[in-house]
């Protein structure tokens, strides 16, 4: 009898392949030091396409080792267990980096904050205000816990797009 492969198997397989480089790509603007929001926009871009690349290629072998077929439940189990793998890594070694390696990067992205604020007109006062809410946010540890939680819905969405396109339920009759 041939063993018949999971979802969980496959999942944890392409949530460390895509950990890795979604890793990688998330360290590229850390480590150029580059704190401009359009510049972040850009690798956003490139993780959704991540997302949709691994999620695909997980789906493509599942389905390649278990006769072709494929339900969307098995699809989605697969692309949340990748997500989750790739978010916990993923973040955890931003937050590394950010809070033991290089601990001055939040400072450095308020200040590229506190610039654009100040083009956009916004007063001293107003600035202030703002670095005292916005410091909440890039802090290692708010960081941390944003990218676990931004990667896990986005995992939610992608995962179900992309389990969606790749299924192939077998016939009940």
């Amino acid at each position: 009898m041939e063993e018949q492969i999971t979802p969980g198997q496959v999942g944890k397989k392409y949530g460390l392949i895509y950990a890795l480089v979604s890793t990688v790509v998330n360290l590229i603007p850390i480590l150029m030091d580059n704190a401009n929001p359009s510049v972040g926009f850009l690798f956003n871009f490139i993780n959704v396409v991540l997302a949709f690349l691994f999620f695909i290629l997980a789906g493509r072998e599942f389905k390649k080792l278990n006769g072709g077929y494929m339900t969307f439940g098995e699809a989605f189990k697969i692309n949340m267990i990748a997500a989750s793998i790739m978010a916990v890594f993923r973040s955890g070694m931003t937050y590394l980096y950010v809070k033991v390696i290089d601990s001055s990067y939040s400072e450095r992205v308020m200040n590229v904050m506190e610039d654009m604020w100040e083009a956009q007109g916004m007063t001293e006062e107003q600035i202030e205000q703002a670095r005292g809410f916005g410091s909440l946010f890039v802090s290692p540890e708010a960081m941390l816990f944003m990218g676990i939680l931004g990667a896990i819905i986005g995992g939610l969405v992608w995962g179900a797009i992309s389990g969606a396109i790749t299924k192939n339920e077998e016939d009940e009759f």
